[in-house]
């Protein structure tokens, strides 16, 4: 029995790892072939592999916007998760004893603007609790929960849709809020819009 799991799971892994080391033109021919030849299904499912693939390159592209080095901070390597349409990528800040967390999370466009919406009326009632402050950053709406002044939590809604999350452990507020300005939160939201850095 566990020889046969073990063969599902290949099996099930092998169209994903041999489509990474695809290229995505090549796909693009398969469905431009498919589709030719009136092969409607086929075509789908090459366009949901291409999917698949333009997901990972945008996971890709979005961690290389999040600097190596940032006020001091060193950036462990990013790490990437997607899941039913909706992606996080994190990276790690550190110096000396300090750390900040840096999150993106979304998915499609289409998709992200109820969760966007829900988002920003959560920082809207979360404002007026103690120790909470909202304020413009890059002219996205942020709020900064500060109750614990050692580990101040800033939200930032996108106007991509994306949420971004930036955490600081043994940090200070003015430390976390020096370097989410320094993060050049506009560029990477104009990414996600479909603009161009």
């Amino acid at each position: 029995m566990k020889a046969l799991t073990a063969i599902a799971c290949c099996a099930l892994l092998y169209p994903t790892i041999n489509l990474q080391a695809e290229d995505i033109n090549v796909v693009f021919k398969k469905v431009n072939e498919y589709v030719a030849q009136q092969n409607y299904p086929k075509a789908m499912e090459e366009l949901s592999w291409a999917r698949k693939e333009l997901e990972r390159l945008h996971s890709i592209k979005v961690a290389t916007l999040l600097p190596n080095e940032l006020n001091g901070f060193t950036g462990a390597a990013p790490k990437t998760q997607a899941v039913l349409g909706m992606s996080t990528i994190e990276r790690n800040y550190t110096s000396g004893k300090q750390r900040i967390e840096v999150s993106i999370a979304g998915g499609t466009p289409e998709g992200m603007g109820g969760l966007a919406g829900l988002a920003k009326m959560g920082m809207m009632m979360e404002a007026n609790e103690p120790g909470n402050e909202t304020f413009r950053l890059d002219g996205r709406t942020a709020t900064l929960k500060a109750a614990n002044p050692n580990s101040p939590e800033m939200t930032v809604v996108l106007e991509s849709g994306q949420i971004m999350t930036i955490q600081g452990k043994g940090v200070d507020v003015a430390t976390l809020k020096t370097f989410a300005e320094a993060l050049k939160i506009g560029d990477i939201d104009n990414y996600l819009k479909g603009g161009t850095k």
